[in-house]
């Protein structure tokens, strides 16, 4: 942890010396990864499934550019509001009391309490409104924004009230070009404009959460120690929860028996068995409503049937491995940008890249340098943009932490001439 932590802080630091004067911009979010081992595991809802899974939840801090600034491990699947201000801390912590942090979160985080309080711990924020609010009619939205070749309208009207004598905060309404309204609420001196582009900019944490899970591995369970839950640790009820999904099927089969009484005609033969089947749902209702009350939505883990099955995986070994793949996610951002300036498809720059990663070479020891001689894949243009790459790495006088000589490290790709 203490290595993730301080390499989180150089990336925050990187973050706040590349902002804009407004300040550092920061999309938190949450990503599952499921499990299918033997063990049982507590479950969380899995966006991509649409349903709960058993697994692990972890919480990402992305800069604005989407590239992994920390991972926070949540075996426990609790919500974004519980985790939103104590990451929003150790951001404040390494970066500074004076520093001005925004926050973009999505609808998980945008509830009044939490919004209240980051604006109450002088956190800047922008998120989603959560429905229902008012649609505006078309001569509200006054001022319009070019994004790429889509234009977008919005407007600032009433601030939202936060409720409960939280006070209020800022509403921006955007109408998108399809002609749907979405609102977003915010805490921040920044234009509506800027925050706009801000939560259209969240499109760049997912496709880090992508790129992770294809190129890096995130969703690797790494680490196959597990330790029991602690007997006193409060979980979701399982009896509680089967008990509401029969409760939720017997009404199901009520709407559905009634559906049919409404149907068929009086002396139908089928009315007598829907009548039936009524009965029995509403039979099976009064049974479950009356078992309800003994059964509390939650419980401590030895009060439960789980207790001694439930386990969660140790989160040292799989931390000090993603903090090595944020660092290589990072470093891989880095190349990619330069790369991609010797391009004629900037776009593919990590995919090109990924090329000369996977390329097959020789290396050649001296006594001042260690040569690496790489033959990677691609078309002319490629190849330059290579040696281009390579020119300003072998700038950088790298060398290998173990080489108690101190020699420079220097690539060059076969059979292309070097560019200085």
């Amino acid at each position: 942890m203490a290595l993730h932590l301080r390499m989180a802080r150089e990336y925050l630091g990187r973050a706040q010396a590349d902002a804009s004067s407004a300040g550092p911009v920061f999309y938190i979010d949450n990503h599952m990864r499921k499990y299918t081992g033997q063990h049982t595991l507590l479950r969380g809802w899995r966006m991509q499934d649409k349903r709960v899974k058993p697994g692990a939840s972890d919480y990402y801090v992305h800069d604005e550019d989407g590239r992994p600034v920390a991972r926070l491990a949540v075996p426990s699947h609790v919500s974004l509001t519980k985790w939103m201000s104590p990451i929003a801390r150790l951001m404040r912590l390494a970066l500074g009391k004076e520093e001005v942090i925004l926050l973009a979160f999505d609808r998980a985080g945008a509830f009044p309490e939490q919004m209240a309080s980051l604006r109450d711990e002088k956190f800047e924020f922008v998120t989603y409104e959560r429905r229902p609010y008012q649609s505006l009619s078309t001569p509200y939205f006054t001022e319009s924004l070019l994004v790429g070749k889509e234009r977008l309208f919005f407007c600032e009207p009433a601030r939202a009230n936060l409720g409960a004598g939280r006070g209020r905060v800022r509403r921006i309404a955007v109408r998108m070009p399809d002609g749907k309204q979405i609102n977003l609420l915010a805490v921040s001196k920044r234009s509506p404009k800027e925050l706009i582009l801000v939560m259209l900019g969240r499109w760049k944490q997912e496709n880090g959460f992508k790129h992770g899970v294809e190129r890096w591995g995130i969703n690797q369970l790494d680490g196959r120690k597990v330790v029991a839950y602690a007997p006193e640790t409060v979980i979701p009820n399982p009896a509680r929860r089967r008990l509401d999904r029969a409760l939720d099927i017997a009404r199901a089969s009520e709407g559905e028996a009634r559906n049919q009484l409404a149907r068929f005609a009086k002396g139908d033969y089928r009315r007598e068995k829907a009548k039936r089947s009524l009965e029995h749902a509403l039979a099976e209702q009064k049974k479950l409503l009356e078992l309800r009350p003994s059964l509390p939505t939650h419980a401590p883990v030895a009060e439960t049937e789980l207790a001694g099955e439930l386990v969660h995986h140790t989160t040292e070994y799989k931390m000090t491995l993603d903090t090595i793949r944020i660092a290589c996610a990072n470093a891989e951002s880095d190349l990619a940008a330069h790369l991609a300036l010797h391009l004629p498809r900037a776009a593919e720059a990590k995919k090109t890249l990924a090329n000369l990663f996977a390329a097959p070479g020789d290396i050649r020891a001296g006594k001042r340098a260690i040569t690496v001689c790489l033959s990677p894949a691609g078309t002319k243009p490629e190849q330059r943009a290579f040696s281009a790459l390579l020119a300003v790495v072998n700038g950088w006088k790298l060398t290998l932490p173990g080489d108690q000589r101190n020699r420079q490290l220097r690539f060059r790709i076969s059979g292309t001439p070097q560019v200085s």
